[in-house]
């Protein structure tokens, strides 16, 4: 699985993930474009480890409450 794109750690208890490119009013990020490190987005060639550690701890969260449930 292609892992590659841009992340932002927007708190420690949020990421967000664009594989291909970041529209915002100031600035685009793409790609096959632009890639400079801007308002907290980084491009990665491969899912930052802070980042899978985030995405595994709320997939275990979520089948906790399933279970639960």
């Amino acid at each position: 699985m292609d892992t590659s794109g841009f992340y932002k750690k927007v708190s420690d208890s949020e990421w967000w993930f664009a594989p291909n490119f970041v529209y915002y009013k100031d600035y685009t990020l793409e790609r096959e474009g632009n890639r400079e490190p801007i308002d907290g987005w980084e491009w990665h060639d491969k899912a930052p480890i802070e980042y899978i550690e985030w995405e595994n701890n709320e997939i275990n969260k979520i089948n906790k409450y399933e279970k639960l449930n």
